[in-house]
């Protein structure tokens, strides 16, 4: 039997046999295509070649694309586990053909791949085609020798693909296969027939053949494209089911072992009947698993909101197998074994992932407990014997409750959940990601003037602050700033957390002062103000500000040097999670679960500053990028790679892709000075750090507050610690004086008070103003009380400026008949206020002090009454 492994690789090794390029999948997180959730197909990133956007590098391509189908308009998160094909995470396999072949190669390849490399037999293959396209159809008859009554044609539902509302599309043949009689899963619906696309388990797709030579115009209309390309996806999954012969996915060899080590762990073992919970768990953690490793976070909007969803709805599924403390944690290792090996992105980040996924576990523990406690708060409301499809959304979308597990818990009190009300819920939220998930295409809406030849711009700015450029095209914005599209730059665009170079681009007739550089495929675009004259086809000089270069050079070797201090500090599970390298600092965001403390934020500023002062050399290389990774580089997640990468390399130290400019040696950075440490997001730290000449300022302005300081205290820099020592300790001095005098003020104060009680049927009662500054002096007042009077009930009451304090305290003899915090609030409300408390001591607030003897008048009927 072929392992999933072999399956993939043969999959590459047929395509090269025929003059394909392996290309490695694209991370799951597509950070540069904000259109997207997550990569859910393998032509995402090779959009830009559909679009014309960018040029090719192979004719054709293989490749093996990591996908999440999560959220948006593909979103299969409520299907996964309740079939044995749905998945969160799964594994496209593909083939490219970019303006080289066509229909005839891919139909004939695929048929070869199928029969002939994986013996599958012919005459349970079936092949579909879209209702126009009789020269698919021709091709299957001609080309292979597939039975011609399994060939059948179906409309654009079926067999027709379309990136999106506009742009490139085509029509597409689907190959199916018949898993024999036994295995349908509509066997309860007494109408369905098995059949070709008819939704049932028994015919299942294969692989899909896109042929792309449209263009769907806004109007609907479709335009034939110069250049046709082929698209093709086959999931991993099912065509391991297939040649594994198993009854579904989750049986092959990508799956039990995850689903075994949770058996082992939770000692329920996996049925196929009862294993919704088995199956959900193993593929949400491998798509955590890949996610967190591509630079993917859970957190409360967009794509952290899906993951940290898809992570709640795995471990609830865990406590539905026994698990009372994380656990998913424990499975990450397996997923690593499964499939590092061909993603070896997985590698190494095993630690990082563990501490992400448990320290979710345990916040999620806690959101789940106040869940439950939702739902019981929903029962006690609740008018007849259903809960509303609005509040099992809530608990769903708010606490991560699936509806079975509202289910469970509504059958538990004999209740019943409107499932109609809760779909019309999901429905507008899937709408709406719907809405925000569109992706289209259409021309820029300026209108570029053309000077000379396009082609893609030429960055020199690594080794030249200036160069000789001509202006391919231009416009003016409707600010007046024009954009510049160049032959080649020494301007950095805005890259990596990096901001853009500027500068100035200029001749002796005209002069454009650059203020932000941004990359658009192969071309840098150049925004900036014209000082003087009119763009021209001639040549230019563009020069970059070579100091304000020098400056953002220094943070960003200096966020490397960070990066790796801190994981020598906290640990590898630390990863950099975003970062902003400007003139004057640097932002970097890493992950670590808690703040770091004075003694940490020190030893990383040494660490740091200690490097610096030896002045280790800074080089960059171009390597491959697996020989990158082979001598230790740091990639960061989230970003795409090309198969040669730029290694930037601290001597004997931090060894990074990066594409960023950086010093030559450490020694050119000055100083390290880490301004602040806060919360970037849960999970999240971030430091705020200076280098160069802003740390000198930052430094400096810290030594003039300091002597300032001095100043004021009339005091020695080196004896101001002592001063204010001194200082401190006299106020405190000062401080407990008068709260001494307070409490003999308020003790005389309610000496006076307590003789004014009231005798009533077995109590004393007494309700009077007081003069107290703080509601520590109230509540020092009413302690007095109830020390000294155990038979009594008191009602204070102390005005200021705005505002009453009211406190109401019980005697220990009267502890069953009165509750303070009952009363106050009753008495509060005559005041315009509210308030609580305990039942032998309560505070409340009031609005209007005039009201007081009104409100003495309410408690003394409350306690009447009682």
């Amino acid at each position: 039997m072929l392992s999933s492994k072999d399956i993939r690789l043969s999959f590459i090794d047929f395509f090269r046999s025929k003059g394909h390029q392996f290309v490695h999948s694209s991370p799951v997180v597509p950070e540069s295509d904000p259109t997207l959730l997550f990569t859910n197909a393998g032509m995402n990133q090779f959009k830009d070649i559909f679009l014309g956007l960018r040029e090719r590098d192979f004719p054709r391509v293989v490749n093996s694309q990591k996908c999440i189908r999560a959220g948006g308009k593909h979103n299969d998160l409520e299907e996964v586990g309740q079939d044995g094909y749905h998945h969160t995470f799964f594994e496209m396999l593909g083939n490219w053909s970019f303006a080289d072949y066509y229909k005839k190669e891919a139909i004939a390849w695929a048929w070869e791949l199928l029969t002939e490399v994986w013996k599958l037999p012919k005459d349970k293959l079936y092949a579909t085609v879209h209702d126009s396209d009789q020269e698919a159809y021709h091709i299957w008859k001609s080309e292979t020798d597939i039975n011609l009554a399994h060939i059948s044609f179906h409309g654009d539902k079926d067999n027709f693909w379309e990136m999106g509302e506009t742009g490139p599309c085509g029509p597409c043949s689907e190959i199916h296969i018949d898993r024999g009689e036994g295995t349908c899963d509509k066997g309860h619906d007494p109408e369905h027939v098995c059949g070709v696309n008819s939704g049932c388990a028994r015919y299942i797709e294969l692989w899909n053949l896109v042929f792309i030579q449209y263009k769907r115009e806004a109007d609907r209309s479709l335009t034939p494209l110069k250049d046709r390309f082929v698209d093709t996806g086959a999931g991993l999954e099912r065509v391991t089911q297939v040649l594994q012969d198993k009854h579904s996915n989750y049986e092959t060899d990508l799956f039990m072992p995850i689903i075994d080590r949770l058996a082992q762990l939770s000692g329920k073992a996996y049925d196929i009947e009862t294993g919704v919970s088995h199956r959900v768990i193993a593929d949400h953690v491998r798509c955590l698993c890949f996610a967190l490793a591509d630079g993917g976070f859970p957190s409360n909007e967009g794509r952290g909101y899906v993951l940290r969803r898809i992570l709640r709805r795995a471990a609830r599924h865990g406590r539905l197998l026994g698990f009372t403390e994380p656990f998913l944690y424990l499975l990450v290792n397996i997923v690593v074994e499964i499939m590092g090996h061909h993603f070896t992105e997985l590698k190494g980040k095993e630690e990082y992932i563990r501490t992400v996924i448990k320290a979710e576990e345990e916040r999620f523990n806690h959101t789940l407990d106040i869940g439950l406690q939702r739902f019981e708060e929903i029962v006690d409301k609740l008018e007849g014997k259903t809960i509303a499809g609005k509040d099992a959304f809530m608990l769903y979308d708010t606490y991560g409750f699936p509806l079975d597990l509202t289910q469970i818990l509504a059958s538990e009190h004999g209740l019943d959940v409107d499932l109609a009300g809760f779909e019309a819920e999901m429905e507008a939220q899937r709408e709406r990601a719907r809405s925000s998930s569109k992706f289209s295409y259409s021309a820029e809406d300026v209108e570029w003037i053309t000077l000379t030849e396009l082609s893609p711009t030429e960055f020199v700015g690594y080794t030249e602050p200036e160069a000789k450029v001509r202006i391919q095209s231009y416009y003016f914005d409707e600010e007046g700033l024009i954009h510049l599209r160049l032959d080649k730059t020494p301007f950095y665009a805005e890259s990596g957390g990096q901001v853009a170079d500027t500068g100035m681009i200029f001749d002796a007739d005209f002069e454009v002062q650059i203020t932000d550089v941004q990359k658009h495929a192969d071309y840098y675009i150049h925004t900036g103000k014209v000082l003087k004259g009119s763009p021209h086809a001639g040549e230019l000089t563009a020069k970059i500000d070579v100091a304000r270069r020098k400056d953002i050079a220094r943070n960003h070797t200096l966020t490397h040097l960070v990066h790796k201090a801190l994981r020598e500090l906290l640990g590898e599970h630390v990863q950099q999670k975003g970062s902003l390298v400007a003139p004057d600092h640097a932002r970097f965001d890493f992950t670590h679960q808690a703040a770091l403390d004075k003694a940490q934020i020190h030893a990383l500023e040494r660490s740091v500053n200690e490097v610096i002062l030896q002045n280790r050399e800074v080089s960059t290389a171009v390597l491959p990028i697996e020989e990158a990774k082979k001598q230790g580089a740091i990639a960061l997640f989230g970003e795409k790679y090309a198969d040669d990468v730029r290694v930037v390399s601290v001597e004997d130290y931090s060894k990074e892709l990066c594409g960023g400019t950086h010093v030559q040696a450490t020694g050119e950075i000055g100083l390290c000075k880490i301004e602040s440490e806060s919360s970037s997001a849960a999970g999240i730290r971030r430091l705020e750090v200076l280098s160069g000449r802003a740390a000198l300022e930052h430094v400096n302005h810290l030594q003039e507050r300091l002597h300032d300081i001095a100043n004021k205290l009339k005091s020695p820099d080196k004896q101001l610690e002592e001063k204010l020592d001194a200082l401190i300790q006299k106020n405190k001095d000062l401080e407990e004086e008068l709260k001494n005098q307070a409490a003999k003020h308020g003790r005389d104060q309610l000496g006076n008070i307590m003789q004014r009680a009231e005798q009533m049927d077995g109590f004393r009662f007494l309700a009077s103003e007081v003069k107290a500054e703080t509601a520590e002096q109230l509540r020092t007042m009413g302690d007095d009380i109830k020390s000294q009077a155990t038979d009594m009930i008191a009602f204070l009451f102390a005005p200021s400026a705005d505002k009453v304090s009211i406190l109401c305290v019980v005697g220990s003899a009267l502890k069953d008949r009165f509750h303070a915090g009952k009363l106050i609030g009753q008495v509060a409300a005559v005041l315009g206020g509210k308030g609580g408390g305990r039942p032998d001591s309560a505070m409340a607030g009031g609005k209007d002090a005039s009201l007081i003897p009104q409100a003495v008048e309410k408690a003394r009927s409350l306690v009447n009454e009682v």
